[in-house]
């Protein structure tokens, strides 16, 4: 009892500890915040010409009356229809909650689950996003909303499932559903001048808030870089482990989208409002498989859904000559699924980020150093049964260190040269084991070298060189693991928007 005690403890410590890193610098904006409703404007962003032609974008901050009431109906309502589906059309047997489960919610302990990897952190960070941006467009400020977010999750953690509570949902559909839905709150405003379908795409919850708010018709126009690109590659691996065992897989074809998204210049952004700036990407490839996998499916397709993004929670812009200089504090969400590997991230943190000006080029750097709250480190052999093991699941929850360096040299013609690395260190929670695992060390880095060539004023071609790597290292029952996963892509890339 008292070694769950001190679980309890620690969970909800890293809880309180993350939610005041994410939420403290929205006390210090300006008292925009507080305009009354006889004040009640929308938020637009204005963007003004100065002496020497650049431009400057200037943010004014105004919200109309809050709607806590029906803010509070966000707590409960996605719980209700993800849970409805689930209980009435999928038939699944968690979601049947009965009286005397709802009667003694407080007798649940607390654990982590064993879902799928793809629920626990894309889906539950989406289901928070929908409660927190249904807050926001109820014109509930930042914080507000991550409470609201926040309350939803336990509500869908006690009320919701027969399953024990589980720690990790708690943490991904909080925290990260505030970053999810910040972003794309922000997206989907940008969106609603030009596509009504897209805005709402963005934010479903439009759907609720709209009975009692009109959603704004005039909006912010902080889109720095908005683009398409549609890839086409192949990858070869390689892995060793236990007492010299070998093995390499080939994916000869693939190919899939990926949408980034820059908000806001990364450059010069100096801001007390959460993810007024962000970096945002997500992409997807499917292909031909390496004939190894856990089932016939994963070894007949080849499958990879990506997404990287990191977001301003407070930053400051010193002046350099012919530079444009972030200091701030970051968070940064990763998430890869993919038929070689799983892991994912959720990591606040230190970030620089500078671009160098010259005639007719610019270099742009980046160098974030993060801890990771709450992430995965997947059992790759595994999980591809390389070994035999009766493992109930096939990742680690860990956290550890996390660091990212960007480097990209643009000319003005649209000539690219651009190098980023994403380098994480896992270390598995020790209270989380399966029955086999024990806690280890494991590093993991991606790594891609890229060349773009401007064949029109929007469309660009570029070759892609990617190369991954793990090192796992156990104390016990584990073997040591080496891999490594070698691709080459070429790619079309359609600038929808750029500045």
């Amino acid at each position: 009892m008292k070694c769950m005690a001190s679980v309890r403890k620690m969970i909800f410590s890293i809880m309180a500890l993350s939610y005041l890193f994410v939420t403290l610098p929205v006390f210090s904006q300006n008292e925009a915040e507080n305009v009354t409703a006889e004040e009640d404007t929308e938020s637009i962003s204005a963007i003004e010409e100065i002496e020497d032609g650049a431009i400057e974008e200037t943010e004014i901050e105004e919200q109309g009356k809050k709607h806590y009431l029906a803010a509070l109906g966000m707590i409960v309502a996605p719980s209700f229809v993800i849970g409805s589906y689930n209980r009435f059309v999928s038939q699944a047997s968690w979601a049947k909650v009965t009286f005397d489960d709802v009667a003694h919610f407080y007798e649940h302990t607390w654990k982590w689950d064993t879902d799928w990897y793809w629920t626990n952190f894309v889906l539950h960070p989406y289901q928070g996003s929908l409660s927190y941006m249904g807050a926001r467009a109820l014109n509930l400020n930042i914080a507000e909303s991550a409470l609201i977010c926040t309350a939803s999750s336990a509500t869908w953690e006690y009320f919701f499932e027969r399953n024990s509570p589980s720690k990790n949902d708690l943490i991904y559909t909080s925290i990260g559903g505030v970053v999810v839905g910040e972003m794309f709150y922000q997206l989907s405003l940008e969106a609603n001048d030009w596509s009504k379908l897209v805005s709402y795409a963005l934010n479903p919850s439009r759907l609720y808030s709209e009975w009692f708010e009109k959603y704004p018709s005039s909006t912010p126009k902080n889109i720095q870089e908005l683009s398409l690109k549609i890839d086409m590659g192949a990858s070869r691996a390689y892995t060793s482990y236990g007492e010299g065992e070998t093995s390499y897989e080939t994916f000869p074809i693939y190919a899939g989208p990926e949408i980034s998204v820059v908000y806001a210049d990364p450059y010069g952004h100096d801001t007390n409002k959460l993810y007024s700036q962000f970096e945002l990407n997500f992409g997807g490839e499917a292909g031909k498989g390496s004939n190894h996998g856990a089932d016939d499916m994963e070894k007949a397709v080849m499958y990879r859904i990506q997404v990287q993004s990191n977001g301003v929670l407070f930053s400051r812009a010193p002046e350099f000559a012919r530079r444009d200089t972030t200091i701030a504090l970051i968070m940064d969400y990763d998430f890869m699924w993919h038929s070689f590997m799983e892991f994912s991230s959720l990591a606040p943190g230190f970030a620089i980020k500078q671009r160098i000006n010259y005639p007719s080029s610019h270099i742009d750097w980046q160098a974030h150093l993060c801890w990771n709250l709450l992430g995965t480190s997947d059992n790759y052999y595994y999980r591809r049964g390389f070994v035999d093991t009766d493992s109930y699941r096939d990742y680690s929850y860990c956290f550890g260190p996390e660091v990212v360096l960007k480097w990209k040299w643009a000319s003005d013609k649209g000539h690219a040269i651009d190098f980023d690395m994403h380098a994480y260190g896992f270390y598995d929670f020790e209270d989380q084991l399966q029955d086999i695992d024990s806690t280890g060390f494991e590093a993991a880095e991606i790594v891609n070298l890229r060349y773009e060539h401007p064949v029109s004023d929007t469309v660009r071609l570029g070759l892609d060189n990617e190369l991954y790597m793990k090192q796992s290292r156990f104390d016990k029952y584990y073997p040591d693991v080496f891999s490594l996963l070698y691709s080459a892509k070429v790619y079309a890339r359609i600038m929808l928007i750029q500045h």
